[in-house]
C-alpha cells in the first residue's frame, strides 16, 4: 500500500519535472529564434551622438541642475 503510494508519487514528480524542464526549454528556443529573427529582418537603429547630447541637455535646464546641487550640499553640511 505504502510503496504503491511512494512509487505512484515519485511517478507523477517525475512527470511533472520532465513536463516543465520541456516547457522551459522550449521557451528558450522560441525566444532564441525570435530575436534572431527580429536582429534579421528589423535591425535596431543607432542614433547619432548629436541627437543624445541634445536629448540629455534638454532635459534638465543649468538652474535646476544648480539648485539641486545647492541643496544637497546644504544636506551635506547639516547632517555631518
Amino acid at each position: 500500500m505504502v510503496t504503491d503510494l511512494l512509487l505512484e508519487s515519485a511517478t507523477l514528480m517525475l512527470i511533472g519535472m520532465a513536463s516543465v524542464f520541456t516547457f522551459l526549454l522550449l521557451l528558450v528556443l522560441l525566444m532564441t529564434v525570435m530575436s534572431n529573427l527580429l536582429r534579421r529582418y528589423a535591425p535596431v537603429k543607432v542614433a547619432d551622438k548629436a541627437n543624445k547630447i541634445d536629448a540629455a541637455t534638454n532635459g534638465v535646464s543649468p538652474a535646476v541642475v544648480a539648485a539641486i546641487s545647492a541643496a544637497v550640499h546644504q544636506y551635506r553640511q547639516q547632517h555631518k
